[in-house]
Protein backbone atom coordinates (compact mmCIF):
# COMPACT_ATOMS: atom_id res chain seq x y z
CA UNK A 1 0.00 0.00 0.00
CA UNK A 2 1.11 3.61 -1.12
CA UNK A 3 0.12 6.59 0.88
CA UNK A 4 0.15 9.67 -1.13
CA UNK A 5 -0.45 13.29 0.54
CA UNK A 6 -0.38 16.77 0.24
CA UNK A 7 0.01 19.79 2.86
CA UNK A 8 0.08 23.13 2.52
CA UNK A 9 2.81 23.91 4.93
CA UNK A 10 2.85 27.97 5.16
CA UNK A 11 6.16 27.84 4.76
CA UNK A 12 8.42 25.47 6.92
CA UNK A 13 10.94 28.19 9.57
CA UNK A 14 9.69 31.67 8.58
CA UNK A 15 7.24 33.44 7.11
CA UNK A 16 6.91 36.85 5.69
CA UNK A 17 5.30 39.18 9.32
CA UNK A 18 2.06 39.79 6.81
CA UNK A 19 1.21 36.10 6.42
CA UNK A 20 1.05 36.00 9.78
CA UNK A 21 -1.84 38.50 10.16
CA UNK A 22 -4.87 37.13 11.23
CA UNK A 23 -6.87 39.86 8.92
CA UNK A 24 -6.22 38.15 5.27
CA UNK A 25 -7.87 41.07 4.29
CA UNK A 26 -6.02 44.08 5.45
CA UNK A 27 -2.54 42.04 4.50
CA UNK A 28 -3.67 41.71 0.86
CA UNK A 29 -4.52 45.79 1.17
CA UNK A 30 -0.98 46.15 2.50
CA UNK A 31 0.50 43.49 -0.15
CA UNK A 32 -1.20 45.52 -2.53
CA UNK A 33 0.40 49.20 -1.16
CA UNK A 34 3.73 46.53 -1.66
CA UNK A 35 3.18 46.01 -5.48
CA UNK A 36 2.41 49.60 -5.93
CA UNK A 37 5.30 50.74 -4.45
CA UNK A 38 7.68 48.38 -6.31
CA UNK A 39 5.92 49.19 -8.99
CA UNK A 40 6.83 53.26 -8.93
CA UNK A 41 10.27 52.54 -8.00
CA UNK A 42 11.09 50.78 -11.32
CA UNK A 43 10.11 54.12 -13.00
CA UNK A 44 13.43 56.15 -14.54
CA UNK A 45 12.07 59.25 -13.23
CA UNK A 46 10.00 59.73 -9.78
CA UNK A 47 9.44 63.55 -9.53
CA UNK A 48 5.80 62.91 -10.27
CA UNK A 49 5.41 60.22 -8.05
CA UNK A 50 7.87 60.98 -5.25
CA UNK A 51 4.93 61.84 -2.66
CA UNK A 52 3.25 58.72 -3.28
CA UNK A 53 6.07 57.09 -2.63
CA UNK A 54 7.58 58.55 0.50
CA UNK A 55 3.60 57.79 1.71
CA UNK A 56 3.20 54.53 0.48
CA UNK A 57 6.76 53.49 2.08
CA UNK A 58 5.51 55.12 5.55
CA UNK A 59 2.66 53.14 5.39
CA UNK A 60 4.69 49.59 4.78
CA UNK A 61 7.54 50.16 6.46
CA UNK A 62 7.31 47.58 8.95
CA UNK A 63 6.29 44.72 6.84
CA UNK A 64 9.47 45.32 3.73
CA UNK A 65 13.13 45.38 3.60
CA UNK A 66 14.90 47.54 1.05
CA UNK A 67 17.52 45.72 -0.02
CA UNK A 68 20.06 48.08 -1.57
CA UNK A 69 23.13 46.88 -3.33
CA UNK A 70 24.79 49.97 -5.08
CA UNK A 71 23.29 53.46 -4.46
CA UNK A 72 24.43 57.04 -5.73
CA UNK A 73 22.46 58.89 -2.50
CA UNK A 74 23.52 56.97 0.68
CA UNK A 75 21.94 54.14 2.54
CA UNK A 76 18.72 54.68 2.51
CA UNK A 77 15.66 54.83 0.34
CA UNK A 78 13.95 57.10 2.68
CA UNK A 79 15.20 58.96 5.39
CA UNK A 80 13.12 60.98 7.50
CA UNK A 81 10.50 61.13 5.25
CA UNK A 82 12.42 61.61 2.21
CA UNK A 83 12.94 60.10 -0.78
CA UNK A 84 16.41 59.84 -1.42
CA UNK A 85 16.74 58.34 -5.31
CA UNK A 86 15.37 60.66 -8.02
CA UNK A 87 14.55 58.02 -10.53
CA UNK A 88 15.99 54.04 -10.79
CA UNK A 89 19.55 54.83 -11.75
CA UNK A 90 19.90 56.59 -8.41
CA UNK A 91 20.21 53.27 -6.69
CA UNK A 92 20.56 49.27 -7.57
CA UNK A 93 18.54 47.12 -4.83
CA UNK A 94 15.07 45.51 -4.39
CA UNK A 95 12.02 45.38 -2.29
CA UNK A 96 11.59 42.41 0.34
CA UNK A 97 9.06 41.26 2.71
CA UNK A 98 10.33 41.66 6.05
CA UNK A 99 10.34 37.84 7.56
CA UNK A 100 9.13 36.20 11.14
CA UNK A 101 10.92 33.14 12.39
CA UNK A 102 8.31 30.60 13.59
CA UNK A 103 8.90 29.54 17.30
CA UNK A 104 10.04 25.70 17.52
CA UNK A 105 6.64 24.70 18.94
CA UNK A 106 5.23 26.16 15.33
CA UNK A 107 7.71 24.05 13.15
CA UNK A 108 7.06 21.58 15.81
CA UNK A 109 3.61 21.05 14.82
CA UNK A 110 3.78 21.26 11.11
CA UNK A 111 6.37 18.31 11.34
CA UNK A 112 4.15 16.58 13.90
CA UNK A 113 1.44 16.58 11.30
CA UNK A 114 3.82 15.10 8.67
CA UNK A 115 4.98 12.31 10.77
CA UNK A 116 1.44 11.27 12.42
CA UNK A 117 0.21 10.49 8.60
CA UNK A 118 3.19 8.62 7.66
CA UNK A 119 2.92 9.07 3.52
CA UNK A 120 5.28 7.37 1.50
CA UNK A 121 4.87 10.74 -1.00
CA UNK A 122 4.17 13.87 0.44
CA UNK A 123 3.62 17.09 -1.77
CA UNK A 124 4.21 20.10 -0.51
CA UNK A 125 2.68 23.93 -0.45
CA UNK A 126 4.66 26.86 0.40
CA UNK A 127 8.07 25.60 0.85
CA UNK A 128 10.79 28.58 1.21
CA UNK A 129 13.33 26.60 0.19
CA UNK A 130 15.68 23.67 -0.79
CA UNK A 131 17.72 24.27 1.58
CA UNK A 132 15.01 24.91 3.78
CA UNK A 133 13.09 21.41 2.78
CA UNK A 134 16.40 19.47 4.09
CA UNK A 135 17.03 21.18 6.73
CA UNK A 136 13.35 20.21 7.71
CA UNK A 137 13.57 16.45 6.60
CA UNK A 138 16.73 16.34 8.57
CA UNK A 139 16.33 18.19 12.01
CA UNK A 140 11.77 17.42 11.80
CA UNK A 141 11.38 14.43 10.77
CA UNK A 142 14.14 12.03 11.09
CA UNK A 143 15.33 11.91 7.49
CA UNK A 144 12.19 10.20 6.48
CA UNK A 145 12.00 11.25 3.39
CA UNK A 146 15.16 10.19 0.84
CA UNK A 147 14.23 12.22 -1.98
CA UNK A 148 13.54 15.73 -1.88
CA UNK A 149 12.44 18.51 -4.85
CA UNK A 150 12.00 22.25 -4.74
CA UNK A 151 11.75 24.14 -8.08
CA UNK A 152 12.08 28.18 -7.20
CA UNK A 153 8.56 29.32 -8.94
CA UNK A 154 7.24 32.70 -10.26
CA UNK A 155 6.06 33.56 -6.59
CA UNK A 156 9.03 36.46 -5.93
CA UNK A 157 7.82 35.83 -2.22
CA UNK A 158 9.65 32.26 -1.86
CA UNK A 159 6.42 30.17 -1.58
CA UNK A 160 7.02 27.00 -4.05
CA UNK A 161 5.61 23.50 -4.46
CA UNK A 162 7.24 20.70 -3.91
CA UNK A 163 7.74 16.61 -3.12
CA UNK A 164 9.37 14.49 -0.37
CA UNK A 165 9.52 10.74 -1.36
CA UNK A 166 10.66 7.90 0.81
CA UNK A 167 13.88 5.05 -0.29
CA UNK A 168 11.00 2.96 -1.77
CA UNK A 169 9.76 6.08 -4.02
CA UNK A 170 12.77 7.47 -5.70
CA UNK A 171 12.03 10.87 -8.19
CA UNK A 172 13.86 9.70 -11.41
CA UNK A 173 13.01 12.53 -12.95
CA UNK A 174 10.98 16.28 -12.69
CA UNK A 175 9.55 19.20 -14.86
CA UNK A 176 8.62 22.35 -14.43
CA UNK A 177 5.99 24.68 -16.32
CA UNK A 178 6.97 28.01 -14.39
CA UNK A 179 7.53 29.33 -18.46
CA UNK A 180 4.14 29.01 -19.81
CA UNK A 181 2.80 31.31 -20.89
CA UNK A 182 -0.96 32.57 -22.37
CA UNK A 183 -0.98 35.84 -24.16
CA UNK A 184 2.82 36.66 -23.15
CA UNK A 185 1.64 36.25 -19.34
CA UNK A 186 3.16 33.91 -16.93
CA UNK A 187 0.40 31.30 -16.61
CA UNK A 188 1.50 29.82 -13.10
CA UNK A 189 1.44 31.83 -9.95
CA UNK A 190 4.01 29.41 -8.87
CA UNK A 191 4.00 26.26 -10.44
CA UNK A 192 2.95 23.19 -11.66
CA UNK A 193 5.87 20.49 -11.05
CA UNK A 194 5.57 17.51 -12.73
CA UNK A 195 7.52 14.63 -10.85
CA UNK A 196 7.64 11.23 -11.95
CA UNK A 197 8.49 8.55 -8.93
CA UNK A 198 9.40 4.80 -9.49
CA UNK A 199 7.05 2.33 -7.69
CA UNK A 200 8.25 -1.21 -6.76
CA UNK A 201 6.92 -2.69 -9.84
CA UNK A 202 8.92 -0.66 -11.92
CA UNK A 203 6.21 1.46 -12.79
CA UNK A 204 5.97 5.25 -12.79
CA UNK A 205 3.78 7.68 -10.72
CA UNK A 206 3.25 11.41 -11.87
CA UNK A 207 2.55 13.66 -9.61
CA UNK A 208 1.70 17.30 -10.70
CA UNK A 209 1.97 19.67 -7.55
CA UNK A 210 0.09 23.35 -7.85
CA UNK A 211 -0.62 26.32 -5.96
CA UNK A 212 -3.27 28.61 -7.57
CA UNK A 213 -3.82 31.99 -7.01
CA UNK A 214 -5.60 33.30 -4.88
CA UNK A 215 -8.39 35.01 -3.94
CA UNK A 216 -8.52 38.57 -3.40
CA UNK A 217 -9.30 42.19 -3.74
CA UNK A 218 -9.71 41.67 -7.36
CA UNK A 219 -12.31 38.30 -7.81
CA UNK A 220 -12.98 38.95 -11.35
CA UNK A 221 -8.93 38.75 -11.92
CA UNK A 222 -8.36 36.38 -9.84
CA UNK A 223 -10.82 33.77 -10.79
CA UNK A 224 -10.10 34.27 -14.48
CA UNK A 225 -6.21 33.46 -13.49
CA UNK A 226 -7.36 30.26 -11.36
CA UNK A 227 -9.23 28.95 -14.26
CA UNK A 228 -6.39 29.60 -16.89
CA UNK A 229 -4.03 27.88 -14.56
CA UNK A 230 -7.14 24.79 -14.53
CA UNK A 231 -6.83 24.77 -18.18
CA UNK A 232 -2.89 24.40 -18.43
CA UNK A 233 -2.69 21.88 -16.06
CA UNK A 234 -5.62 19.60 -17.99
CA UNK A 235 -4.09 20.64 -21.05
CA UNK A 236 -0.98 19.00 -19.92
CA UNK A 237 -2.64 16.26 -18.59
CA UNK A 238 -4.00 15.72 -22.08
CA UNK A 239 -1.15 16.70 -23.84
CA UNK A 240 1.45 14.36 -21.63
CA UNK A 241 -0.52 11.43 -20.52
CA UNK A 242 -2.65 8.99 -20.90
CA UNK A 243 -5.07 9.01 -18.11
CA UNK A 244 -6.32 5.73 -18.65
CA UNK A 245 -3.06 3.78 -18.18
CA UNK A 246 -1.14 6.14 -17.03
CA UNK A 247 -0.78 6.45 -12.71
CA UNK A 248 -1.48 10.50 -12.27
CA UNK A 249 -2.14 12.42 -9.37
CA UNK A 250 -3.11 16.58 -9.70
CA UNK A 251 -2.21 17.33 -6.11
CA UNK A 252 -1.75 21.12 -3.85
CA UNK A 253 -3.68 24.09 -2.89
CA UNK A 254 -6.29 25.03 -5.53
CA UNK A 255 -7.65 27.76 -3.83
CA UNK A 256 -11.16 27.40 -4.68
CA UNK A 257 -14.18 25.26 -4.09
CA UNK A 258 -15.12 22.21 -5.94
CA UNK A 259 -17.34 22.66 -8.77
CA UNK A 260 -16.13 26.36 -8.95
CA UNK A 261 -16.11 27.92 -12.62
CA UNK A 262 -12.61 28.59 -11.95
CA UNK A 263 -12.00 24.54 -11.41
CA UNK A 264 -14.58 23.38 -13.99
CA UNK A 265 -11.19 22.61 -16.71
CA UNK A 266 -10.47 20.14 -13.99
CA UNK A 267 -13.41 18.82 -13.00
CA UNK A 268 -14.05 18.27 -16.76
CA UNK A 269 -11.12 16.65 -18.12
CA UNK A 270 -11.77 12.84 -19.15
CA UNK A 271 -10.27 10.54 -16.91
CA UNK A 272 -9.78 12.76 -13.80
CA UNK A 273 -11.47 12.19 -10.40
CA UNK A 274 -11.21 14.07 -6.79
CA UNK A 275 -9.73 10.81 -4.62
CA UNK A 276 -13.05 11.96 -1.97
CA UNK A 277 -15.17 11.24 -4.76
CA UNK A 278 -13.77 7.96 -5.24
CA UNK A 279 -14.06 6.79 -2.21
CA UNK A 280 -17.55 8.41 -1.69
CA UNK A 281 -16.07 11.22 1.58
CA UNK A 282 -18.93 12.73 3.18
CA UNK A 283 -19.32 15.83 0.71
CA UNK A 284 -19.64 17.98 4.20
CA UNK A 285 -16.46 16.64 5.48
CA UNK A 286 -14.57 17.87 2.86
CA UNK A 287 -13.21 21.31 4.15
CA UNK A 288 -9.20 21.59 4.84
CA UNK A 289 -9.09 25.61 5.22
CA UNK A 290 -11.44 27.87 7.77
CA UNK A 291 -11.96 31.02 6.73
CA UNK A 292 -12.77 33.33 9.83
CA UNK A 293 -14.21 36.44 8.02
CA UNK A 294 -16.96 34.91 6.13
CA UNK A 295 -17.37 31.56 8.55
CA UNK A 296 -16.57 29.91 5.95
CA UNK A 297 -15.09 26.13 5.75
CA UNK A 298 -13.49 25.65 2.38
CA UNK A 299 -12.11 22.76 0.54
CA UNK A 300 -9.22 24.31 -1.57
CA UNK A 301 -6.72 21.15 -0.93
CA UNK A 302 -7.19 18.41 -3.47
CA UNK A 303 -6.04 15.30 -4.63
CA UNK A 304 -7.31 14.19 -8.07
CA UNK A 305 -6.38 10.50 -9.32
CA UNK A 306 -6.34 9.28 -13.28
CA UNK A 307 -8.69 6.46 -14.55
CA UNK A 308 -5.53 4.14 -14.16
CA UNK A 309 -5.00 4.35 -10.60
CA UNK A 310 -9.08 5.02 -9.87
CA UNK A 311 -9.60 1.18 -9.08
CA UNK A 312 -6.07 1.11 -6.68
CA UNK A 313 -7.40 3.86 -4.02
CA UNK A 314 -8.94 1.86 -0.77
CA UNK A 315 -8.86 4.88 1.42
CA UNK A 316 -8.82 8.40 1.30
CA UNK A 317 -8.89 11.14 4.34
CA UNK A 318 -7.88 14.18 5.84
CA UNK A 319 -5.06 15.42 8.92
CA UNK A 320 -6.64 18.11 10.56
CA UNK A 321 -5.32 17.83 14.18
CA UNK A 322 -2.64 20.65 13.10
CA UNK A 323 -4.96 23.59 13.03
CA UNK A 324 -5.74 25.56 15.66
CA UNK A 325 -9.38 25.84 17.45
CA UNK A 326 -9.90 22.25 16.16
CA UNK A 327 -12.62 21.67 18.71
CA UNK A 328 -14.38 25.24 18.62
CA UNK A 329 -14.59 24.71 14.52
CA UNK A 330 -15.69 20.85 14.70
CA UNK A 331 -18.20 21.38 17.82
CA UNK A 332 -16.53 19.15 19.53
CA UNK A 333 -15.66 16.64 17.12
CA UNK A 334 -12.32 16.73 16.32
CA UNK A 335 -9.59 18.33 18.76
CA UNK A 336 -5.80 19.75 17.79
CA UNK A 337 -3.13 18.69 18.93
CA UNK A 338 -2.25 18.59 23.25
CA UNK A 339 -0.42 21.78 23.53
CA UNK A 340 -1.73 23.88 20.16
CA UNK A 341 -3.37 26.21 22.50
CA UNK A 342 -2.37 29.57 20.17
CA UNK A 343 -3.02 30.32 16.51
CA UNK A 344 0.45 31.07 15.60
CA UNK A 345 1.51 27.84 16.78
CA UNK A 346 -0.66 26.18 13.83
CA UNK A 347 1.29 23.56 12.21
CA UNK A 348 -0.80 25.41 9.39
CA UNK A 349 -4.29 26.80 8.68
CA UNK A 350 -4.57 23.67 6.05
CA UNK A 351 -5.56 20.20 6.64
CA UNK A 352 -3.48 17.32 5.21
CA UNK A 353 -5.21 14.91 2.23
CA UNK A 354 -4.12 11.47 1.68
CA UNK A 355 -5.52 8.70 0.44
CA UNK A 356 -3.65 4.80 0.24
CA UNK A 357 -3.70 3.03 -3.16
CA UNK A 358 -2.52 -0.84 -3.71
CA UNK A 359 0.43 -0.63 -5.99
Amino acid sequence: MVRIATYNVENLFSRPVLFNMRDHAKASLYLEKIKEMTRLLDQPSYAADEVTIEKLYEEVKDYIVVNIRASKVGRYLVEKGDLKPKGRDDWDGFIDLKRERFDEATVAFTAKVISTVKADIQALVEVESAPTLQMFNTDRLGSSYRDRIVVDGNDPRGIDVGLVSKKNFPIVTAKTNIFARQDNSLIFSRDCLEVEIRLANNRSLFVLVNHFKAKDRDPAASDKKRKAQASEVSRILKERYDLSEDYVVVAGDLNDEPHSDALAPLYTTPGLSNVLDVTGHPADDRWTYYYAKDKAYNAIDYLFVSDALKPKVKAAGLERRGMYGLDKLTNGAQSSFPGLDHWKLAGSDHALLWFDADL
